[in-house]
């Protein structure tokens, strides 16, 4: 099984705790592989796919993007042994989970709907988004954390579907990335050829494909 890595216990970016102590050097490489790819997927999708996208529309897709892209990338060297980010991690993964969170759904909202977001608009959306970070760093409101998740997927789906009412097909990808950014939540309880936590960074590192084929899909009608 090759040599353990150094010990310590470390929280996935689905919150699945992975003990050093009994998990095989070649399977943390592997999470850190998936973590890189996760976060190099982010980066690429967002520089590459809203350059038409309006200024304020294009800094909530940012939020989005490159909290996971962070995360992910930090994930990298906890996943390492750095240990002493695993804090800077935690924070940035609930930054994804709530202001994140936030940022896709309105930014979906306005995409869906053919609008430009005033500054006020966008400075409420970030308020929300920080004021429900800092909630979800109490211990008892954390417990929220997957129901926020969820939440958000669901109004992105219906977003996308009110969209697809509206022959608007480029929605059809954000119904995709929707459904993979779902699944990716329950591979735990899935049996897969790979390990859960590498399942879960590919099935994000696709969901946030498909959501860059979707502006670029509705960017060309």
């Amino acid at each position: 099984m090759g040599s353990a890595s150094r010990v310590d216990v470390y929280i996935a970016d689905n919150g699945a705790k992975v003990d050093r102590k009994t998990v095989p050097s070649a399977m943390i490489l592997s999470h850190m592989i998936s973590d890189a790819v996760l976060a190099a997927t982010g980066v690429w999708v967002f520089t590459s796919a809203f350059g038409r996208v309006s200024f304020y529309n294009k800094l909530l897709w940012g939020f989005f993007f490159l909290t996971i892209a962070l995360a992910a990338f930090v994930g990298v060297f906890t996943f390492a042994g750095l240990s002493f980010l695993e804090p800077l991690h935690t924070s940035l993964v609930g930054l994804a989970g709530s202001l994140g969170v936030v940022a896709v759904v309105v930014a979906t909202y306005a995409t869906v709907l053919n609008r430009s977001l005033s500054p006020l608009a966008f400075g409420v959306s970030l308020g929300v988004g920080i004021l429900l970070f800092v909630g979800l760093l109490f211990p008892n409101v954390a417990l929220f954390a997957p129901v926020v998740a969820a939440l958000g997927i669901l109004l992105v789906m219906l977003l996308a579907v009110l969209a697809l009412l509206q022959k608007q097909h480029w929605a059809v990808w954000i119904v995709v990335a929707v459904l993979l950014m779902a699944f990716a939540t329950k591979v735990q309880n899935i049996r897969l050829p790979i390990h859960p936590i590498d399942a879960y960074h590919c099935l994000i590192a696709l969901a946030l494909l498909c959501f860059g084929h979707a502006i670029r899909k509705r960017n060309q009608t």
